[in-house]
């Protein structure tokens, strides 16, 4: 959710558009990928010539394949728009697109990212204007940088406290 946040920050034409569906499909009432998880091969293959035997672990770059130029106009830009008359989606059947995976090892979790993810930033979208912040006058100051980390912990773990019935 915050790099789609950065992303609508650093795209003002894009943000209003989003709201303004959001706001218009609501009422008064109320383009962001990674490695899967290693595969390992069960047999030998041949990709693009090169022998693979069995037993052997791959990692696909997902993240490369969503910004193919050979698939995509202008890859590295956040165009929203573009998956709007097409028939790719991240639902695993799209190999151009795959943030979750496909088949059998797809994540079983797809169904509650995407939701917490598409709530979330409604939610957000239709409450809020969002602007850069305070002295930065171009997108191009947002440090995009990502930090190497695969795991969040919380800062403090949570504390349970037996509760006693009568």
């Amino acid at each position: 959710m915050i790099w789609a946040m950065t992303e609508l920050a650093k795209n003002p034409r894009v943000m209003r558009k989003a709201q303004e569906e959001i706001r218009n499909t609501l009422g008064l009432k109320k383009e962001t990928l990674p490695l899967l998880l290693p595969r390992e091969t069960m047999s030998h293959v041949k990709i693009n010539g090169y022998d693979i035997p069995p037993k052997t672990q791959i990692l696909l770059n997902v993240w490369t394949i969503g910004r193919d130029p050979g698939r995509w106009t202008d890859p590295e830009a956040f165009i929203p728009e573009r998956f709007a008359n097409t028939c790719a989606d991240f639902k695993g059947q799209s190999f151009e697109l795959l943030p979750f995976g496909s088949g059998r090892r797809m994540c079983p979790g797809m169904p509650m990212a995407v939701a917490s993810v598409e709530l979330g930033l409604l939610s957000l979208l239709y409450f809020f204007d969002w602007i850069l912040p305070e002295g930065m006058i171009s997108e191009g100051e947002i440090d995009m940088k990502e930090a190497g980390n695969l795991t969040i912990v919380k800062k403090q773990p949570l504390q349970l406290v037996p509760v006693l019935h009568h």
